[in-house]
């Protein structure tokens, strides 16, 4: 191939890097650093992340092998592999780190006995400053005994600023996706990045719906510290989502101590809809969660469920510039009279009869617990709870991969590429 030049790397830095895929754009950078002249083996960029599980997340490229993805997650952060790392020493000096690899000794970075064992032979890491915040980090290798010269330097000093400009970008869109999705679901992000954003913008929609409800959550609040208010809805939380993001649902809202599921209809039908929002409400009752201790007593914690399957109103709703993205309707509204149903009847899961008959023929057992009035409703609700639990779980999935320490301040981790892209 053709030698690249210094500014013809920038002139794609700004006119086709930014729309290119992340793997492909680091793929397409390395390359043309070679190109240019750079003897490059190794290179790693990381960004600090905003996020609510990670601290940073990298990409590293080495020639004619598969993109790596790097996370630093915040479980990882008092386990020392930042404090152990180049990338520390460079985000404090603000200025280029060089190593001779060879003359480094072992336990001067955790990533050093990784770089001898590629053949790296000089290691240079170089600040990534963005408009805002403080700086991220890029580091190159080379095999090369010569190490990197006085041109390698100069053709990144060249590119750094239009590089920096691009991976901004990227990480800017990035955190958006993932902080909105973070605050409003996945779904109504998706849409709200569609143009769904003014008031009124709404779609009706079947579906499967779940409200998950903790007992005598008020009086405990009056007796506990707001400290531990918190830890205990966040167990509770714990034990709730896990199932209906594995089940394909859509956690719409945390209300107090209540949590807003549905189970879209579409494209799947009703039927597996219901099946999937069973699933997860078992998941959830399955799970155990230690006692609280309230005046050195401990008390047991327990929550409801109830399912039912209708048709809500899906979108914006709000006044002026404060909106929210939600589902309401009728059948919201019998949802939580359903979830508040399981405390008075003391059952732990209950399903409207629209339910069980969208559910089908699935030869699963509902045992019929009587119609009830309901506040708000004309008639009596007709409520039902599962014979027996458990029928419906799918197979178990394979474990995710463990962590494995890189040694430059992130761990390594085989997730999709969408997961940390940047």
């Amino acid at each position: 191939m053709a030698p690249v030049t210094p500014e013809a790397i920038v002139d794609w830095l700004v006119a086709e890097a930014p729309r290119l895929e992340v793997g492909a754009f680091v793929d397409g950078l390395g390359w043309r650093l070679r190109r240019a002249g750079m003897p490059l083996d190794r290179m790693m960029i990381s960004l600090r992340m905003l996020s609510p599980n990670l601290l940073a997340a990298g990409i590293v490229w080495r020639p004619f092998q598969p993109i790596g993805y790097f996370t630093y997650d915040y479980a990882d952060r008092d386990k020392g592999f930042y404090e152990r790392s180049p990338f520390k020493v460079v985000h404090d000096s603000g200025e280029w780190l060089e190593l001779d690899v060879d003359k480094t000794p072992d336990d001067r970075f955790g990533v050093i006995p990784d770089l001898k064992e590629e053949g790296v032979r000089h290691y240079l890491v170089v600040p990534l400053w963005f408009t805002v915040g403080a700086p991220n980090s890029l580091s190159f290798a080379t095999k090369s005994p010569d190490g990197f010269s006085d041109a390698d330097r100069a053709l990144v000093a060249r590119i750094l600023p239009a590089l920096a400009n691009v991976l901004e970008i990227k990480r800017l869109r990035r955190t958006l996706d993932e902080l909105v999705a973070t605050y409003v679901g996945a779904g109504p992000a998706s849409q709200i990045f569609n143009g769904v954003v003014h008031r009124g913008e709404v779609t009706r929609i079947e579906a499967a719906m779940m409200m998950a409800d903790l007992r005598g959550f008020t009086a405990l609040s009056t007796r506990l510290p707001v400290q531990e208010t918190a830890e205990l809805l966040n167990r509770y939380y714990d034990a709730v989502v896990p199932g209906i993001v594995a089940e394909g649902g859509e956690v719409l809202k945390f209300i107090g101590d209540a949590v807003l599921a549905i189970f879209p209809a579409a494209p799947v039908g009703s039927q597996d809809a219901c099946a999937r929002a069973l699933r997860a409400a078992e998941s959830a009752l399955a799970s155990e969660l230690e006692p609280v201790v309230v005046d050195g007593v401990p008390l047991p914690v327990r929550f409801g469920i109830g399912l039912h399957y209708g048709e809500a109103v899906y979108g914006n709703v709000g006044s002026g510039n404060r909106l929210d993205f939600t589902a309401v309707g009728r059948d919201v509204n019998v949802l939580a009279r359903i979830s508040e149903m399981c405390s008075a009847l003391k059952q732990p899961l209950l399903v409207t009869e629209s339910f069980v008959t969208a559910l089908g023929d699935t030869e699963r057992a509902f045992k019929a617990l009587g119609s009830h009035p309901v506040r708000g409703l004309s008639e009596p609700l007709a409520v039902f709870e599962p014979a027996t639990f458990g029928e419906l779980k799918p197979p178990q999935a394979q474990p995710p991969t463990d962590h494995v320490g890189s040694g430059e301040g992130v761990s390594t981790s085989a997730l999709p590429s969408r997961a940390i892209a940047i």
